[in-house]
């Protein structure tokens, strides 16, 4: 601890940087300049995260880690003013066959007892429409496709990827090595 402000010494001498999560970048997944002047407009210097527990079951050890990086440290690696933090609480709710109210009760008040205040309460399941809506209009584009693969083909497959990259990490030819095998296509049976 340091004397001066009850820190752990390793913690007052923490360098905040702007991009202390910052993640490898994926081409594909860059944001036009439209589209992050736009989101700049919407949340100013708001910075958001979330919590997106499934309501399966109680929270324990690993969500309690999980909301603390939410609502707290991502924010203070970011270097992010206390008045520009918002975490929004989402319920993670995919999986009617799990999924209680006496659990998503009990996933509020474990959040309210621990401390944390979310900006909002979500719930996955409410854009479900949305999705689906959207996957249909991909899928009607040649853009998308449902996976309809037995667990066998799909164990195939994945054997031949690793086979296909292989061959490529050692330089030779993957399609010499592992030639693709049409049965193992994915989508071939998708109609909307």
């Amino acid at each position: 601890m340091t004397a001066k402000d009850n820190k752990p010494a390793a913690a007052a001498e923490t360098t905040v940087t702007s991009n202390a999560l910052a993640a490898r970048e994926l081409e594909w997944a860059v944001n036009p300049p439209s589209l992050l002047e736009e989101h700049r407009k919407t949340n100013g210097s708001i910075i958001r995260t979330r919590f997106p527990p499934e309501p399966n079951g109680y929270l324990h050890i690993g969500h309690a880690k999980s909301m603390n990086f939410n609502f707290s440290l991502a924010f203070e690696k970011l270097g992010v003013a206390p008045e520009n933090r918002r975490t929004i609480f989402r319920y993670d709710d995919t999986n009617p066959e799990a999924e209680t109210e006496e659990y998503i009760d009990s996933l509020r008040r474990d959040l309210e007892w621990l401390g944390w205040t979310p900006e909002c309460t979500t719930h996955s399941s409410d854009n479900f429409q949305a999705l689906y809506d959207l996957a249909v209009q991909l899928i009607k584009k040649g853009l998308a496709y449902v996976c309809d693969m037995t667990k066998d083909e799909m164990v195939a497959q994945r054997d031949l990827a690793k086979r296909r990259s292989n061959a490529r990490h050692m330089e030779k030819d993957p399609d010499v090595e592992a030639p693709l095998d049409p049965a193992l296509l994915p989508g071939r049976k998708c109609h909307v």
